[in-house]
């Protein structure tokens, strides 16, 4: 998040790392490319006797190219929302194209793109496929779905259209569907994201795109490993499943900050400031688990929420066999997990061990992306005892029906 008065050299830093990111996706199709022709280098290498026995690999390469190319229009469009002058999309990244020039400037074409932006850009085809297709509801429903019951049954007694309704912050946001199925019960909701890649994306999905089921993208194009035809992996899938207008029932209801969690809600000015906390596929991001336990802690209003679920993978466990040097990484057991957090001051008032998927391809003979999440809801004790007895857990209650969507 670029503040007022932060030095000079963390805005020019921030600016070469928006320049990087927007040039990996600007040459999305040079990395995917280099792919494909790999492929057909591979298929030339066989006899005659072998080619004769996949006649269609020619062909499906081919096909492959099409899929490709139609992902690139996808992010050529995205990039387009990104001018300096612009007034349409979030000034912290309208100078993503001027930016990426200027790192083109720097490392040159396609080819300066490491093989991690070239993963990270393919990432965001899956995150899309997840967010905003109808393929991914059954994934959505594992995980969203969950979250959002939760908060429905929380605020039930919270009068519907109230002009003031609750808080919820969404930290590690990713392309902000989320954040939508929230504010689509009436609550407002305030996302964050540190990843320019999910940053950009997620920007032009919720303004840039002008109906529902604009796009068909090709999520799994790259994967050739463990597919069971040839059609699960060039298929195509729609996004937006739905307009993003049609989940906001008034305006004022969702905002986005960017950056670091951790850096950004630490601050003072946003101690005691949300209702609820969901933490979706989230905690297991942190170096440091405990000082993200703290921060949400802190930025909760007496009485408010900590909803989240999720495995604990731990990102930066292993950092040191792809980064130079090493990285901070406490890993915990989610025993020690909960504990910590009652140690700071929450109260347990659910607790589950649920299965969910992550970017799992359905069609895919490898299922290696489902997990035993935590689902657990904890509350920070309110100022008076009365005011602090959590919730009951009873039934769930079915979530509020939002007004008429916006024009």
């Amino acid at each position: 998040m670029l503040q007022e008065g932060r030095p000079a050299a963390d805005a020019v830093a921030e600016r070469e790392a928006l320049g990087r990111v927007a040039h990996a996706l600007r040459h999305y199709q040079f990395g995917a490319g280099w792919e494909a022709a790999r492929w057909e280098r591979n298929l030339k290498l066989l006899s005659e006797r072998h080619r004769a026995l996949v006649p269609r690999l020619a062909d499906k390469i081919a096909e492959a190219r099409q899929c490709i190319y139609r992902n690139h229009l996808f992010l050529s469009a995205l990039l387009d929302m990104f001018e300096e002058e612009s007034g349409y999309c979030p000034p912290h990244l309208a100078p993503a194209n001027a930016a990426a020039d200027e790192h083109e400037a720097r490392v040159g074409g396609g080819a300066g793109v490491t093989p991690g932006d070239h993963d990270k850009v393919r990432y965001v085809f899956k995150n899309a496929a997840r967010d905003w297709s109808e393929e991914g509801a059954a994934e959505r429903e594992q995980s969203y779905g969950r979250i959002v019951r939760e908060l429905a049954r929380l605020f039930a007694s919270w009068p519907a259209g109230a002009a003031d309704p609750p808080s919820v912050l969404v930290p590690g946001c990713g392309l902000g569907r989320l954040c939508l199925e929230i504010v689509n019960l009436g609550l407002r909701c305030q996302g964050n994201e540190f990843s320019y890649f999910m940053l950009l994306a997620s920007a032009y999905l919720l303004n840039g795109v002008e109906r529902e089921l604009q796009w068909t993208i090709h999520p799994w194009v790259h994967s050739s490993c463990n597919q069971l035809s040839s059609e699960d992996q060039l298929r195509g899938v729609q996004v937006p499943d739905v307009h993003p207008a049609e989940l906001v029932p008034a305006p004022g209801l969702l905002s986005m900050s960017a950056g670091d969690f951790a850096e950004v809600y630490s601050s003072p000015e946003y101690a005691g400031s949300f209702d609820a906390v969901a933490c979706c596929f989230f905690l297991d991001t942190a170096h440091n688990v405990l000082e993200y336990l703290e921060v949400i802690y802190a930025c909760l209003k007496p009485g408010g929420y900590f909803v989240n679920l999720g495995p604990l993978l731990y990102h930066w466990a292993d950092a040191h066999s792809y980064l130079p040097g090493e990285e901070l990484s406490i890993e915990l057991s989610l025993e020690e997990v909960k504990a910590a957090a009652l140690q700071i001051g929450f109260r347990l008032i659910r607790d589950e061990l649920v299965e969910a998927s992550f970017l799992d391809n359905q069609r895919s003979m490898m299922r290696g992306s489902t997990y035993r999440c935590a689902f657990w809801t904890m509350q920070k004790p309110a100022g008076s005892a009365a005011a602090a007895t959590p919730v009951a857990l009873a039934e769930e209650a079915a979530p509020r029906q939002p007004g008429p969507a916006p024009p």
